[in-house]
């Protein structure tokens, strides 16, 4: 198939009766029909083998499957974890906390699973800004603006001494292209074994195609992240705009699938969808039993498309650098027995 491919290319390229703009096109469709051949090249297999590999897998232990916990306890009770080959999309509205809680979801994983973390919204040195905030637990605008007690310094500087894990790789150069961030995947997962890809945000990427189509455009770009996920059996973890539609219901009503944005593709292609939603955002301070609602985050799973849906909660400290297990209130009101035989004995 290589040898093929190597002559029809040197075919287009010698034939001098086309201008380059021609060139460039047919080559664009070769390659394009040659990735699909590709795809379709791959072998079938037959049910019995498919059940003797994933009772392999289950036979195996939590080390050697595809499932990659994402260190949230209250999550993972809904999700199970995320998996190899999946397509993960993680929504909110501004300032809802998408990329700090990428940034914790990364410093769980990475414990178990090289990560690599594409910005297209923040620069290499805000993100890596974001990661030192959520081990040091030190304000992110304190690190970014050097305004940093004595004590915070030694704490900065200690890690300085202390971070040598190779597993987490960032990157901010790709110019929104989903073509070299593909490429860069590639290169990143065959060198260092990445088994996590981190896309933050998928509205920021664009392509050669579709230009004049938004919804095209970011189709496409979805459809590349998924694909990624399958041929390369890793996981694929996108951030996501939603639109303005949830606060046209509501100001403080929660996301629906509806609501992301730009394409209906989005929704289709994921294999889950997770809604972060913050209700003090919304200047609701205590929840339906009256208890408060500050650091409170919810985790909305709107779909998933191998388990079961839900809501996890967790808790956002003050900083805003971390976000751990939410502990659920505990109604501690009890009658005492003397008064329940007070009670008890007057008429009524």
């Amino acid at each position: 198939m290589i040898h093929d491919l190597l002559q029809n290319l040197q075919t287009i390229i010698r034939d001098s009766s086309v201008d380059e703009k021609n060139i460039m096109q047919r080559l664009k469709n070769l390659l394009l029909e040659y990735e699909v051949t590709d795809h379709l090249a791959k072998d079938s297999k037959s049910l019995a083998d498919l059940y003797t590999e994933t009772l392999a897998g289950w036979q195996d232990n939590n080390e050697t499957n595809n499932t990659i916990k994402t260190g949230f306890a209250n999550l993972d009770k809904v999700i199970g974890g995320f998996s190899s080959g999946e397509f993960v999309v993680i929504g909110g509205r501004p300032a809802m906390g998408k990329t700090q809680l990428c940034v914790n979801l990364v410093l769980n994983i990475v414990l178990k699973q090289p990560v690599l973390y594409f910005t297209f919204d923040l620069s290499e040195y805000l993100l890596a800004s974001r990661f030192i905030s959520a081990i040091t637990g030190i304000a992110v605008s304190k690190i970014i603006q050097h305004d940093l007690t004595n004590e915070e310094k030694k704490t900065v500087d200690l890690l300085a001494g202390s971070i040598h894990n190779p597993r987490i790789f960032l990157n901010d150069s790709c110019h929104n292209s989903v073509s070299a961030l593909k490429t860069n995947c590639i290169k990143q997962i065959q060198e260092n074994g990445i088994k996590v890809i981190i896309v933050d945000y998928l509205q920021m990427m664009s392509s050669n195609r579709y230009r004049n189509s938004r919804e095209l455009e970011v189709s496409y770009i979805s459809r590349e992240l998924k694909s990624i996920a399958r041929d390369h059996d890793v996981c694929v973890i996108a951030t996501s705009q939603l639109s303005r539609s949830s606060e046209k219901r509501s100001m403080a009503a929660k996301p629906l699938l509806s609501d992301l944005r730009d394409s209906g593709a989005i929704e289709q292609d994921a294999d889950k969808v997770i809604f972060i939603y913050r209700p003090e955002y919304y200047a609701i301070d205590v929840d339906e039993m009256g208890n408060s609602t500050a650091g409170l985050t919810e985790l909305i799973v709107a779909k998933n498309r191998n388990g079961r849906l839900g809501t996890a909660h967790l808790q956002r400290n003050a900083e805003f650098t971390t976000f751990t297990d939410f502990v659920e209130p505990v109604n501690e009101f009890t009658f005492s027995p003397a008064r329940l035989e007070e009670i008890g004995e007057k008429p009524f």
